[in-house]
């Protein structure tokens, strides 16, 4: 269920009791309590509701023995306001064993926070022939999560999958295009037992020939859709020998789906934090093809979801929100300090931008690349010392790079820090 179709039914086809009786029951109260508060001489009252309720909802209970646990969880996602501690607790909804918010979060992770209907976008869009689905965000923002739930949504149709993270390839690869298009290949080919080995490369013909044959080849003997994930690909952007060709090559596979079946069977995800440090001829590139996806901040109530799920009142995320906004990695590490640490919020708040925080490698780690980049330092110290936002003349290497790293908004060519943590720490060190 989405959004829109809870929604729906939330506000159109609940009958005047049941609105009466959900609150109750999202509350924690009993079946008991819920019958005296609207008037009724029986619990049966609340259970026969609840149930009715229920079916709206998609949970029928003769077929879905936990229905209320299912009302529960599907309100703290989608109308987290109204579900308890109580209620969550009641069907073990908070997750006490809470790893460290570092990486991807896995599949059956209960902290998953999806962004309204961009998953089921995805997940359509990645079984249409000659699929492209490009996510933009800036690090730490949660593309690599989303790419990991689209890979598994694919294999459910029995779809091979490839995952390449770029920043994991050595930076020596990069020292010329056959020695990064032949890695980029192994890196496939090691995932994927029956591809054509690269005994195949052929050293007289040239690289980018050399590598859409070998796909081609590839996806022939598979006979089957292949994704392709590839991550951080904005790494080559620190090469341009190798994107000027790698990006048109990435464009030609995908137009080739066009007119040839055997292309049709690739299925490319690009993620990426920012498209340009350089130039690329826009009808070569392939960011502006396929679908885009975007991933933005959490909203107010996709971070007081997060809050319930880890056993928080909800009223905490106002001061969190007010400190580092919508930032999800920003947002989970607070939840998970003040779950883990027994640390309060006004303490956390008072340390945050401070070397005694919980974010200070966090920080640190920043301010070391601007300590090695003077020029992006400068550029940044120019944006957390305003006073207003920052207009921009035209986008720059540095403010693309600011941008990549999460650090800034830009909105109307007005450039500003992307939350109060980066002004007061960095508008202090810089």
């Amino acid at each position: 269920m989405n959004q829109e179709t809870f929604d729906k039914i939330y506000q159109s086809e609940l009958t005047p009791k049941q609105k009466k009786v959900l609150p109750l029951f999202l509350g924690g109260q009993t079946d008991e309590n819920i019958a005296t508060e609207i008037g009724a001489t029986h619990r049966s009252t609340a259970s026969h509701q609840l149930r009715n309720i229920s079916k709206k909802f998609g949970f029928p209970p003769e077929t879905e023995p936990d229905y209320r646990c299912n009302l529960v969880e599907l309100f703290a996602k989608y109308k987290p306001e109204l579900v308890s501690i109580k209620a969550l607790e009641k069907c073990g909804c908070i997750v006490h064993n809470i790893r460290f918010p570092e990486g991807p979060e896995p599949l059956n992770s209960s902290f998953y926070q999806e962004r309204s209907s961009i998953e089921s976008r995805c997940y359509r869009a990645i079984k249409e022939p000659g699929a492209l689905i490009r996510i933009k965000a800036p690090k730490q923002m949660g593309k690599t999560s989303l790419l990991k739930r689209i890979r598994a949504e694919a294999k459910k149709s029995n779809y091979s999958t490839v995952y390449l993270n770029f920043s994991l390839i050595e930076t020596n690869k990069f020292a010329n295009e056959n020695d990064f298009l032949r890695s980029f290949y192994a890196y496939v080919m090691n995932q994927l037992p029956t591809a054509p080995l690269l005994t195949e490369w052929d050293q007289d013909t040239p690289s980018m020939v050399n590598c859409t044959r070998l796909f081609q080849s590839l996806l022939k003997q598979l006979d089957c859709v292949l994704v392709l994930a590839l991550d951080e690909v904005d790494k080559l952007f620190e090469y341009p020998e190798m994107y000027k060709n790698f990006f048109p090559m990435l464009r030609n596979w995908n137009e080739n789906a066009n007119e040839s079946e055997i292309w049709e069977n690739l299925r490319l995800l690009v993620a990426h934090s920012t498209e340009d440090y350089g130039r690329l001829d826009i009808n070569q590139s392939p960011f502006n093809v396929g679908l885009p996806i975007k991933l933005d901040e959490f909203t107010e109530d996709q971070v007081q979801c997060l809050a319930i799920r880890h056993g928080l009142d909800s009223k905490n995320i106002v001061s969190i929100m007010s400190l580092v906004g919508g930032h999800p990695y920003l947002v989970r590490l607070a939840l998970y300090y003040l779950v883990r640490h027994d640390l309060t919020i006004v303490q956390m708040l008072k340390d945050a931008s401070t070397d005694s925080g919980i974010y200070t490698e966090h920080l640190r780690r920043h301010l070391e690349t601007f300590q090695e980049n003077q020029e992006l330092g400068t550029v940044f110290q120019q944006i957390v010392t305003s006073n207003e936002p920052v207009k921009l003349e035209r986008k720059t290497r540095q403010i693309y790079q600011l941008d990549s790293m999460g650090l800034i908004k830009i909105t109307n060519n007005l450039v500003m820090p992307r939350c109060r943590l980066y002004q007061e720490y960095f508008g202090d060190r810089l």
